[in-house]
């Protein structure tokens, strides 16, 4: 408890300092107004379409966790609901009253004999319609590793897009080792896919699964990395509810799908990025007189963005990629935007890490292997300006962008975080962003206020 409580000293002292050293006051700006510490952790966090309830994934209680948000100063925790697994996401229903989570039943740490790849994980379907007795109605077997999910509707059905991951699980002398490296030879998991599942709440024995397979020729064609591994990472509803976005990370590229159709209409790769100052040294001396990825050449892939977390603008027109990367010396050390055609827009060229330097939040232990490792992403319409959301795993800090034109999008603030962000979610008819610490454990809940004042 007492380092929990230095913990959130520490947090307070920084959002001073970044507030005195990088806010322009001339503009509205965003500051913390409420905090909750948790039993457990916080990493992929939801709320309800009136922005009065929270629910966050707990993966070290096995727990899908209800919180109150009627006073954004004082989020208080209502309901702690029990699942069958490891939760890896949630989503909500566009009325509010079902909460949808992807759960992992089947674990493979290293070291132990596989488990079975066929063995399904689990969609579990959670009644919020009354928050402080949130319960699990139903439970429906889906792919064997999902990760990300995204829910859209269709007349009284509830449609549950998810990532089913399918990580590597690299087998020699028949126990699972701790290589999760992408393309190797033991790997005896699963390919990837996306699925799409269909389900009455009301009546939840009715539902069906539908897969979009993510065959090799068209990662191939797409120019993908690993193309017979298609891993997808995460996934994003558009506006209009039409399309998803499907960030597939070790492949460097993003799928985009008709969850209707149950199809792949678009497939791109994120490239490499191009030369921007950076420190790529862990050295104590955050100096960033190196060039990236020019300098690092010892490592092929350097430069790649591998995205992890991928977000809608508000009007459905581009898509934010969080540029996190997957091997040393990899990714983006920030975030890009993208046409859907997947024609780049724009990205930040180094200015986050720079501005987390000056903020007194850059990693500097990170410089040689990620950097601030952009991990979650969001984005949303407040008082008709758009803004993107991002948080740095690393740095844990929260920074956003006015996007209101995304190709040229321009900073606006850099705000600490709990240790260890994840999850970032917008409320835009509260004004509220609301930040998941996985790390720290830790919700943190941001709101614009006039005039920076």
């Amino acid at each position: 408890m007492l380092r929990i409580f230095v913990a959130i000293v520490v947090i307070v002292g920084l959002l001073i300092l970044v507030a005195l050293q990088i806010e322009d006051t001339s503009s509205p700006m965003f500051s913390e107004i409420g905090t909750l510490v948790v039993d457990g952790n916080a990493e992929i966090v939801q709320a309800t379409p009136d922005g009065n309830v929270l629910v966050y994934t707990n993966s070290q209680r096995n727990s899908l966790d209800i919180v109150g948000l009627a006073d954004p100063s004082s989020p208080s925790l209502l309901a702690s609901v029990e699942l069958p697994g490891e939760p890896t996401s949630v989503a909500i229903g566009p009325k509010g009253n079902w909460a949808l989570a992807a759960v992992v039943v089947a674990d493979t740490p290293d070291g132990v004999a596989p488990p079975d790849q066929r063995l399904p994980g689990v969609l579990a379907i959670v009644d919020i319609r009354e928050p402080a007795s949130a319960a699990v109605i139903s439970t429906i077997g889906i792919g064997h590793q999902p990760d990300s999910i995204a829910v859209s509707s269709s007349g009284y059905e509830l449609l549950a897009i998810l990532a089913i991951e399918n990580e590597p699980v690299v087998v020699a002398d028949g126990l699972v080792t701790k290589d999760e490296g992408p393309g190797n030879d033991g790997d005896i998991s699963l390919p990837g896919a996306v699925q799409i599942v269909a389900v009455n709440p009301e009546s939840p024995g009715n539902w069906s699964v539908a897969t979009v397979e993510l065959p090799a020729s068209l990662l191939r064609d797409a120019q993908m990395l690993f193309s017979d591994d298609p891993q997808p990472e995460f996934v994003a509803l558009s506006p209009g509810k039409h399309i998803v976005a499907v960030s597939l990370q070790e492949n460097n590229g993003i799928v985009l799908i008709d969850p209707v159709a149950h199809e792949v209409i678009g497939a791109f790769s994120l490239g490499q990025v191009m030369d921007r100052a950076a420190d790529l040294a862990d050295d104590g001396d955050i100096d960033f007189s190196s060039t990236y990825p020019a300098d690092a050449e010892e490592q092929a892939l350097a430069g790649t963005r591998f995205p992890d977390a991928v977000a809608f603008s508000p009007d459905g027109q581009y898509i934010l990629s969080a540029d996190e990367g997957e091997l040393p010396l990899t990714g983006g050390r920030g975030f890009s935007i993208w046409a859907l055609d997947g024609t780049y827009a724009w990205d930040d060229r180094g200015e986050i890490e720079q501005l987390a330097a000056e903020a007194g939040l850059y990693p500097d232990e990170r410089s040689a292997r990620k950097g601030i490792e952009i991990e979650g992403i969001t984005a949303g319409r407040i008082r008709n300006r758009d803004y993107a959301f991002a948080v740095s795993e690393r740095g844990s800090f929260l920074v956003i962008y006015d996007i209101t034109n995304p190709p040229a999008p321009e900073f606006v603030q850099l705000l600490p975080t709990g240790a260890g962000p994840e999850g970032v979610i917008v409320i835009p008819d509260r004004e509220l962003v609301v930040v998941a610490a996985e790390e720290s454990g830790s919700l943190h809940i941001y709101q614009l206020i006039p005039d920076g004042s």
